[in-house]
């Protein structure tokens, strides 16, 4: 099993669900590139596609076949897009919150994102005060961030790299997966969402539903933002195994 953070998080959101899967699975988390402990090159290429040919090149690198491709937010689009360039390596697929369907930036918006301010923006939006402001947005709860969490959250956002790689990122942004690769993806699919998910709205896994060909299931949970994964653990968990294990049972 593969997991796949999204955007401004890394490995570390998936901890307490891995440490559940990992009873009965082999589990591996990654760091995208840019984000948690992998490289920040002020020169890399951050685009989706990209980040999808990287999730797509770990699977070789780590020999692994019939994976369970588990993606979060912008890594829900990045495993669609995955799944799309090449799904041999999959059994199953999971869009949690996953993005996807946006515009491209136009050319005023990828230079005003990609300006000098932006290293600004950065250190005062990411430090651990400019998170707290943020999480009443993010999650339902704001109580499911202690001090601890935050800490483990921000401590990516202060090495000296990250401010010029999201200027990179923000210049390499792609418009969103749309639904002509979507339909190219025949993997069984299970779409996870928060029905208080301001970041994502459930209105963007409706769309997953109508264009994916092989959805088998498709849940909503309420008092639930855009992080299952720290929000509502246990019933991620429980989701993901009922999925897993029906269609073991059905092979």
């Amino acid at each position: 099993m593969l997991l796949v953070h999204g955007l401004f998080a890394s490995s570390y959101c998936w901890r307490l669900v891995a440490e559940r899967l990992a009873k009965r699975y082999a589990v591996y988390a990654v760091d995208l590139l840019g984000f948690g402990k992998s490289d920040m090159p002020d020169d890399g290429d951050y685009s989706q596609s990209a980040q999808a040919r990287r999730v797509l090149e770990v699977i070789r690198r780590l020999e692994l076949s019939e994976v369970r491709l588990v993606g979060h937010s912008m890594g829900g689009e990045i495993s669609a897009l995955a799944a799309s360039f090449d799904p041999t390596p999959f059994r199953q697929l999971v869009l949690v919150s996953a993005d996807g369907f946006r515009p491209a930036f136009k050319r005023w918006q990828r230079r005003l994102l990609s300006g000098s301010w932006m290293g600004w923006f950065v250190k005062r939006r990411f430090d651990v005060k400019g998170f707290r402001r943020s999480i009443s947005y993010i999650v339902a709860d704001p109580a499911v961030y202690g001090s601890d969490v935050i800490a483990e959250y921000v401590a990516p956002y202060r090495r000296e790299e990250f401010p010029l790689a999201m200027r990179q990122l923000a210049r390499d942004r792609e418009a969103g997966i749309g639904p002509e690769l979507c339909r190219t993806i025949q993997i069984p699919t299970l779409l996870l969402w928060g029905d208080q998910d301001r970041i994502v709205p459930p209105r963007i896994g409706d769309r997953y539903r109508d264009v994916l060909p092989n959805v088998v299931r498709y849940r909503r949970l309420d008092n639930c933002g855009h992080m299952p994964m720290e929000e509502h653990p246990e019933w991620l968990t429980r989701e993901l195994l009922t999925f897993f294990t029906a269609a073991s049972a059905a092979k």
